[in-house]
C-alpha cells in the first residue's frame, strides 16, 4: 500500500473510530437523538443545489476510484540492460546501480554527500552525479576524477556501456564542516554494528 492510500485508510479509520466511541458514549448519555441526525442530513441533500451535491458525489467517486487503482497498482522495478543474447537478458535494477556508484564516489577525498542518479539508454546509461565539494578544491581535476570514477566503476565492475558520465557540485563545505561530518558518519556506524557477546 502506497503513502497516499496510507493516509486515506488512516482518515477512514480515525473517522471510524470516533463515530464509534461517540456512538457507545451516546447509548448511555443519550447527547443526541439518531432520528434528528438523519432528518438533518436530509434536509442538508434537499436544500444543496442538485449540481454542486451532483459535482461533490462525483469527485468522491473519482478519488474512491483513484484509491482503488493505486491499491493494485504495484510500480515495476526500473531496470538498466547489462547484456542480450539468445537464452535471455542480464539487467540490474537503476536504483542499486545508483547506490553501487554513490558508495563508490563517497570514498573519494573533498566529496561529500554525494548522489547518483541513473538513466537508462537503449544503447548504455547515462550517470549523473552530484556532490558537494570541499572548499578550495581544484575544481577541475576534481569533477574530472569523480565523473571517471563513475564512469570506469559502471563500466568495468557493473558491466555496462557509460555513454555520458555528468557532474553537477551543489556546493562547498569548509575542512571543518567535513570533520564534522566524518565523525557523526563514525558514530552512526558504530551505532549500527552488532553487538557480540563474549562466551564465558
Amino acid at each position: 500500500m502506497n503513502i497516499f492510500n496510507r493516509i486515506i485508510m488512516v482518515i477512514m479509520m480515525l473517522f471510524l473510530i470516533v463515530s464509534s466511541i461517540v456512538a457507545g458514549v451516546n447509548i448511555f448519555a443519550n447527547l443526541f437523538n439518531w432520528q434528528d441526525i438523519a432528518d438533518r442530513v436530509t434536509e442538508f441533500f434537499q436544500m444543496t443545489n442538485p449540481y454542486i451535491l451532483a459535482l461533490v458525489l462525483f469527485a468522491i467517486l473519482v478519488i474512491s476510484l483513484i484509491v482503488l487503482i493505486f491499491e493494485f497498482y504495484r510500480r515495476k522495478i526500473k531496470v538498466a540492460n547489462i547484456s542480450t543474447d539468445q537464452s535471455g537478458k542480464s539487467m540490474i535494477a537503476l536504483k542499486t546501480i545508483s547506490t553501487q556508484v554513490r558508495e563508490n564516489l563517497a570514498g573519494l577525498e573533498d566529496v561529500v554527500d554525494p548522489r547518483v542518479k541513473i538513466i537508462p539508454k537503449h544503447n548504455g546509461i547515462v550517470i549523473n552525479s552530484f556532490s558537494k565539494l570541499r572548499k578550495g578544491v581544484d575544481i577541475t581535476d576534481k569533477t574530472k576524477e569523480i565523473r571517471d570514477t563513475a564512469d570506469d566503476f559502471a563500466s568495468k565492475n557493473l558491466g555496462f556501456k557509460v555513454i555520458k558520465s555528468n557532474y553537477t557540485a551543489t556546493g562547498f563545505v569548509t575542512k571543518k564542516e567535513m570533520k564534522v561530518k566524518e565523525i557523526k558518519k563514525e558514530e552512526s556506524e558504530i551505532k549500527d554494528e552488532p553487538e557480540v557477546q563474549e562466551e564465558e
